[in-house]
């Protein structure tokens, strides 16, 4: 496969069809490298939108129907430009507000040394996780020191004057201690599963050496991204994009809209995202895996559903009117004898709910406004999915013309491992460049 090799900033006007392959070390500048997230774009993608769609304008709105970690609202502040960020996924929402929020830094100084002042002698009384294996994930050492961070920072508000100020702030420091956990807990720092290895047996980080270290680098951050005067606010959701976008949006129209969406058989967040919401998760009620399991399903692409829900589908009766599409539907029903009846539903119905989606998004566009995708195609059963032609072909027949496809190559992966069949590595990030009729 020929690359179009690309150093740091992307062309404004690409060939249709051609693939890129971006060098850059600049992907987690700013606030963007605050907490470790799965498969989210490179920053240059929204940087690019930004600089061909709007022009060098402000004061423009951008939206992000699938917003996850917040790369595009964060580039989207940096230029000048307000931007509203949906996402299902409540602690993705949390890390996006908190990359995109000014922080009262001379109040932030002063909690930081109430928090440095008090560790060393934290209250009797501790956060505990509602986890019944919370010791096959740390250490006992971990978990008191974690406790001790928790503790001291649901006391903020008791020892500070309530308020956004101080709720900011808050937010920020439970994102930062967040970012540490995976990194201090007995799982796999890679995997995009969240599991205890018993053939690579890991040292788990010191909690205090390694949260402190963070800390500084957010304030760092935070305080050049605070003090930029040019900086517009971002508003976050947290909602479904498939939902009434015209009520989440209260009848806003925005002048561009880029984002990636879930694949197919989607990534499962929650599962990468367990030892986090073992410890911040009763903010979302989402603290035992319990709970996690029952907000999947909310999650498009999501592939952890119960028999009864596809028991009366069939891909000869329910049909995308695709033909390529519902050819394939019918061929992973047919040939996967194990699980081809699930897994042509979930693929079936992801499709549904982004039909859904782009009907919902084109109402909440202004005339001509463009929408920029960037999304990856899909093995379901062994059964290669245009995903990104597929979306295309939804999209014109739901308000968009389709103006450019290229793509660009996947360089740093989160998760290094082949999914065996169960979607396989995505290579190639598709984008997708459309304009509301």
């Amino acid at each position: 496969m020929e690359y179009q090799i690309v150093k740091n900033t992307i062309p404004e006007n690409i060939d249709f069809g051609a693939i890129l392959s971006v060098n850059t070390n600049r992907v987690t500048q700013n606030t963007h490298g605050f907490h470790k997230y799965p498969a989210k774009f490179i920053p240059q993608i929204p940087q690019w939108a930004i600089n061909k769609y709007l022009k060098n304008k402000t004061d423009k709105l951008v939206l992000e129907p699938f917003c996850g970690s917040g790369t595009t609202l964060v580039e989207s502040a940096l230029s000048g430009n307000y931007s509203i960020g949906i996402d299902i996924d409540p602690l993705s929402a949390l890390i996006s507000k908190v990359k995109t929020t000014k922080i009262d830094i001379e109040k932030l100084g002063l909690i930081v040394d109430w928090l440095k002042k008090n560790i060393e002698n934290p209250p009797k009384t501790l956060f505990i996780p509602d986890c019944q294996t919370l010791e096959h994930w740390f250490t006992k050492e971990t978990i008191n020191k974690l406790s001790i961070i928790r503790t001291l920072i649901n006391q903020i508000d008791d020892n500070f004057s309530t308020g956004k100020a101080i709720k900011d702030i808050q937010d920020l420091l439970l994102i930062c201690f967040s970012s540490i956990i995976r990194r201090v807990s007995n799982a796999d720092n890679e995997s995009q599963k969240t599991y205890v290895s018993h053939t690579k047996i890991k040292q788990p980080e010191e909690v205090f050496t390694l949260f402190f270290s963070q800390l500084d680098y957010f304030i760092e951050r935070i305080t050049a991204f605070s003090l930029n005067p040019n900086i517009k606010p971002a508003k976050i959701i947290v909602a479904s994009s498939s939902n009434s976008l015209t009520e989440l949006l209260r009848g806003e129209k925005a002048d561009l809209a880029i984002t990636s969406p879930p694949y197919i058989k989607a990534i499962d967040y929650i599962y990468n995202q367990m030892a986090e919401l073992f410890w911040i998760g009763d903010l979302f009620q989402m603290q035992t895996q319990n709970l996690q399991n029952e907000k999947k399903t909310q999650y498009i692409g999501n592939k952890q559903i119960l028999t009864k829900e596809f028991a009366t589908y069939s891909p000869f009766i329910s049909k995308l009117n695709i033909d390529l599409l519902d050819k394939k539907l019918q061929e992973v029903f047919i040939t996967d004898k194990k699980n081809g009846h699930k897994h042509s539903y979930i693929t079936y119905k992801y499709f549904v709910e982004m039909e859904k989606h782009f009907v919902e998004t084109a109402k909440c566009l202004k005339q001509n406004a463009h929408y920029v995708m960037v999304v990856g195609d899909s093995q379901v059963s062994n059964i290669y999915f245009d995903t990104a032609d597929f979306l295309t072909i939804i999209a014109q027949r739901n308000g968009f013309n389709f103006k450019n496809k290229w793509g660009y190559k996947i360089k740093n992966r989160f998760m290094r491992f082949d999914r065996k069949g169960r979607g396989g590595i995505i290579d190639i990030d598709w984008v997708l460049e459309l304009e509301k009729d």
